[in-house]
């Protein structure tokens, strides 16, 4: 039983600024990838699709470049949430185990 006191207390301590940590990795993972398309694009190789347009050059890039903070934006809101979902049954579960 002490060993289940433990590991609760352990991981139901949320750290300090969750979701920036969460859009700093995302958007940095999301980086290398979205810089290779959009070179891609600027030299006419790949295009962009956007509402069901292909673009190529300046606008491909551009449009690459604002889609990427969004994407990663939109992928922290859901994680955040999903670990916040986690976060409220551990402390369920703290709160039934141990008390």
């Amino acid at each position: 039983m002490k060993t289940i006191e433990n590991f609760l207390k352990k991981y139901t301590e949320k750290p300090n600024s969750t979701f920036k940590r969460l859009f700093v990795t995302f958007l940095f993972g999301f980086l290398p990838f979205a810089l290779f398309f959009s070179i891609l694009s600027f030299l006419e190789v790949e295009p962009v699709s956007f509402n069901g347009e292909e673009y190529y050059g300046f606008r491909g890039t551009l449009i690459v470049m604002i889609a990427t903070p969004i994407s990663a934006f939109i992928f922290s809101i859901f994680i955040y949430i999903y670990l916040l979902l986690g976060y409220l049954v551990l402390n369920g579960l703290k709160k039934i185990l141990i008390n």
